[in-house]
């Protein structure tokens, strides 16, 4: 006797969907991976004296200083702007990742309680 032998067509199509759900889910893991590797944020300062940019990281990938942003601030003061947009632009950035994968949070994907019929569910 197959193993197949006991599984009904309602026991297969649950099967097929659990399996067609998890294709899409891992298809979408994918695609949310993609959009965070490449995801970053730009942040510039009140007076557009001083903009950084940032990855899904939170890493610092671009600073841009205006030549009168050497003027204006001291040393200590520009870093502290610095830091500062920097933090402002991680928590966008992390607003921006929520948003990303809420959806997926949201939707756990199959349960056992999807295949509870099926032979190997031990239902009926």
């Amino acid at each position: 006797m197959s193993a197949e032998s006991g599984w009904t067509t309602a026991s297969r199509r649950a099967w097929d969907s659990v399996l067609d759900e998890v294709d899409e889910q891992r298809a979408q893991l994918r695609e949310v991976e993609e959009q965070l590797r490449t995801m970053t944020v730009e942040v510039t300062s009140t007076d557009r004296l001083v903009t950084v940019v940032t990855n899904a990281r939170g890493a610092l990938i671009d600073l841009r200083l205006e030549p009168p942003a050497l003027r204006r601030y001291r040393a200590d003061q520009l870093s502290a702007l610095i830091c500062e947009l920097v933090t402002r632009a991680d928590r966008e950035l992390a607003g921006q990742r929520n948003q990303l994968v809420e959806h997926i949070v949201q939707n756990p994907g199959p349960q056992y309680r999807d295949l509870d019929e099926t032979p190997l569910g031990g239902g009926a």
